[in-house]
């Protein structure tokens, strides 16, 4: 099968699971945007995720983008999941810190923890497959990498820095939000430690490996995570947003679609004048070509959940199979770097249609046993397939 052939058919399979019982909003329901919701969405994102990222590893083995066609189009789009990840995350914080006030209590192991445990049931995971891998190839790592991967400070696979970031985000909310009496000042508090983040990983440069870094190497590290801070704005101005949505729905529906594509064609742009890794292409001022692609890609990211906002202010999702996704995702974005690695070979005999259903099976059933790890040592009664969404 081609990729053209696979590219629409991915295209469709996810279009249907994402409007699978999906329902039109009672126009009085107030308010449209909840945890439940938001971890539909991201089970959606975690699996367009795992699409991204079979690009992004077809690309690593220098399969040519111009036999990709069409599929290769999944490759400009990582940012925007991971975006909204970083926006429901600080949304989720924020309104419960609101309407609890002990939310701070108990929260390292209500949330930290569980980043934390899944974290290093990966992290385990990946420094066993790398050494065995260096075993039978003849590699090695040095006595420091091994003691410093082994505590998660060296990442055996770049994709962990998801979970490093968004714990650090938790820790320093926990910090923050027990000593502020107001959200606002915490905010503001919270969007200084982002800018503090992005300023290390716009200064730290680039691991020598494509595979495996220390922490904030790579403009991943910094170019969604704004939305963090912008997700607890929402969640601190959230009646007066959702206002401005439902009164001028459709200039809001027809201008943030209208600057998602813009911004798309921008985005594109600047992937092509290569403002990442821009010190690796021997940029005069690497800094400033950072700043540019952050300055866009910010942008974008913006105007995309201004467009999702504005779309579930009228749609209601209701899918259990986003729901079962959407628990699993952390796990899901943590893992599948691993699967798209080990089952390339199923490319190279099958072609496309063979490994990325692969990739995804695989994906997601190493994910479920995580997860169904992670609550057996914290103890939680959360189920794959029981509804509830903690």
């Amino acid at each position: 099968m081609s990729f053209t052939i696979t590219f629409y058919i991915s295209l469709a399979l996810l279009g249907a699971i994402l409007i699978l019982n999906t329902k039109r909003r009672p126009s009085s329901e107030e308010p449209f945007f909840d945890r439940i919701l938001s971890k539909e969405i991201q089970g959606f994102l975690a699996l367009f995720i795992i699409v991204h990222q079979t690009v992004v590893t077809l690309a690593h083995f220098e399969v040519d983008d111009y036999a990709m066609k069409e599929f290769f189009h999944f490759f400009f789009y990582g940012i925007l999941a991971v975006s909204f990840f970083f926006f429901s995350s600080g949304f989720g914080l924020v309104k419960r810190w609101m309407t609890d006030e002990n939310y701070t209590k108990g929260f390292m192991k209500r949330r930290i923890f569980t980043v934390l445990v899944p974290f290093f049931i990966c992290n385990y995971i990946y420094l066993t497959d790398a050494l065995l891998h260096n075993i039978r190839y003849g590699g090695h790592f040095t006595f420091v990498e091994v003691i410093f991967a082994f505590f998660g400070l060296f990442l055996v696979n770049n994709q962990m820095w998801f979970a490093v970031e968004i714990m650090i985000l938790y820790i320093a909310f926990r910090i923050v939000f027990s000593r502020v009496k107001s959200a606002r000042t915490g905010i503001i508090i919270m969007t200084g430690i982002v800018l503090v983040l992005i300023a290390i990983g716009l200064s730290a440069g680039h691991s020598d490996s494509p595979l495996m870094s220390y922490w904030f190497k790579g403009e991943w590290w910094y170019n969604t995570i704004l939305m963090f801070p912008l997700g607890m704005l929402y969640a601190y101005k959230e009646e007066r947003i959702n206002a401005v949505i439902k009164k001028a729905y459709v200039a809001i529906l027809l201008s943030s679609f209208a600057l998602v594509i813009l911004m798309d064609f921008v985005h594109r742009g600047l992937i092509a004048d290569q403002v990442y890794y821009p010190e690796t292409y021997g940029a005069k001022y690497p800094i400033l070509d950072k700043l540019k692609g952050l300055s866009a890609e910010t942008i974008y990211e913006i105007v995309f959940i201004i467009l999702v906002l504005t779309l579930v202010s009228r749609f209601k999702l209701d899918n259990p199979i986003l729901k079962f996704l959407g628990k699993i995702s952390l796990e899901t974005i943590m893992l599948n770097y691993l699967m798209n690695y080990r089952l390339f070979f199923l490319y190279t005999r099958y072609g496309i249609a063979v490994y990325l259903p692969a990739v995804i099976v695989s994906t997601i059933a190493a994910a479920s046993v995580v997860y169904l790890l992670k609550n057996l040592v914290l103890e939680r009664r959360s189920r794959l397939f029981d509804g509830e969404v903690k």
